[in-house]
């Protein structure tokens, strides 16, 4: 079969399976679908929300705050967004702060954000792939027969991709004839990592979007906060160079306080809302030293990240691939959780199909032990080996 006529179902547009496509693309496997579940654009976590607020549309950025790059590889990939005006680099002030210190400074870290939100990168991504929005694939299954996946509705294809984790992606290969695959996305949730577990295992997180009818007097635009409750905050406004008269913050959670008041994500109770939205108001002001009754915000809005960071990874070569039902799985737990991982593990999977339909018949990361990964809650930033992106090259 010729690489064109070779067809692979991609789940999950994230940041992974969006790189996998098209990176697939440019190894000549062209015949391949995304298949997402947002309803309006992909990006899985690295997604922005557009909030109509006194008449004028807010950039929030919910999920993923900004990334890094340290690979040679995946600054290549910066390279091709920032010359698509899809990335630039944030030269906003970000500071630790720790109880009873002055903000220190993170030194070093050059910060990369979307130009539009961090939803510009994947919209980029985007465009080097076909990919099927509002699309939820329900039923997976291998035929050794025809030596094919039929996926859901959507008919039969070589190749099966699974680019995204948690609850959703056990359940649809917990039948699907890949016993092996399944048991790589089997999950668990907790805020700290069982000991000897032998599964993946996701934090929760809550994320406060909340707007101020005027500026909030800090002297830095981002944190990574050592408190109890709150873990980042982050403006918005400055970081999109906005002439908003509207200061817009977001406020991440730490896993423990995601644990503790966890609920059903798709139905939060009212209560359980304003709890939360009091909660974090009050751990910003406790963080940044401002008077909590000074605090009123003229717009508000919590969501539950249910699944949201991994607290552990699988050690091997950053992907894993079932060579006799050709099936593999990609995403930033196979390599570290952030925008870099995820966009590094998809470039790896994609390279062992194009292998594995020259003829090179292995097993890829099926043998392999989760290790844990200690990295802030938002993310993980390898700030001691970062490249700096010349964008003039």
């Amino acid at each position: 079969m010729s690489q064109n006529a070779t067809s692979v179902a991609i789940i999950g547009g994230g940041i992974s399976g969006l790189v996998c496509a098209a990176r697939l693309s440019q190894l000549g496997l062209t015949n391949t679908i995304v298949f997402d579940t947002g309803k309006h654009a992909t990006g899985g976590r690295c997604s922005s929300r557009y909030i109509n607020i006194s008449g004028k549309l807010q950039i929030f950025d919910h999920a993923v705050q900004f990334f890094t790059v340290s690979d040679p590889r995946f600054a290549k990939i910066v390279s091709f967004l920032h010359n698509k005006n899809a990335v630039k680099i944030w030269s906003g002030k970000i500071v630790e702060l720790k109880k009873g210190r002055a903000p220190s400074e993170v030194k070093g870290l050059q910060a990369f954000i979307g130009t539009r939100g961090m939803v510009s990168v994947p919209e980029c991504l985007s465009s080097l792939a076909r990919v099927e929005i509002n699309k939820w694939i329900s039923s997976v299954h291998w035929d050794p027969v025809v030596n094919k996946w039929k996926v859901d509705d959507c008919g039969w294809f070589d190749y099966l991709v699974i680019a995204h984790n948690g609850k959703c992606a056990a359940s649809l290969m917990a039948d699907s004839g890949a016993p092996e695959i399944h048991n790589l996305l089997k999950v668990k949730f907790g805020p700290v990592l069982l000991p000897k577990t032998r599964v993946m295992q996701l934090c929760s997180l809550w994320v406060l979007l909340a707007a101020f009818p005027s500026k909030i007097k800090l002297d830095y635009d981002g944190a990574f906060v050592d408190h109890p409750d709150v873990s980042w905050i982050g403006n918005n406004t400055s970081k999109y160079n906005s002439e908003n008269t509207v200061d817009c913050w977001t406020v991440i959670s730490t896993q423990d306080f995601g644990a503790n008041h966890k609920v059903p994500q798709e139905h939060i109770p009212p209560s359980k809302e304003k709890e939360v939205i009091h909660l974090l108001l009050k751990g910003l002001a406790e963080a940044t030293g401002l008077d909590f009754k000074t605090l009123k915000p003229c717009f508000t809005k919590v969501q539950l990240w249910g699944a949201a960071n991994p607290l552990n990874r699988l050690q091997g070569e950053g992907c894993a691939f079932k060579a006799g039902q050709k099936v593999g799985v990609c995403g930033d737990w196979l390599v570290s959780p952030c925008v870099e991982g995820a966009a590094m593990s998809g470039l790896n999977l994609a390279e062992v199909i194009s292998q594995h339909v020259k003829g090179e018949r292995r097993d890829v990361g099926l043998q392999s032990s989760l290790v844990p990964l200690e990295s802030k809650t938002i993310g993980a930033f390898p700030t001691n080996k970062l490249l700096v992106f010349n964008p003039t090259k």
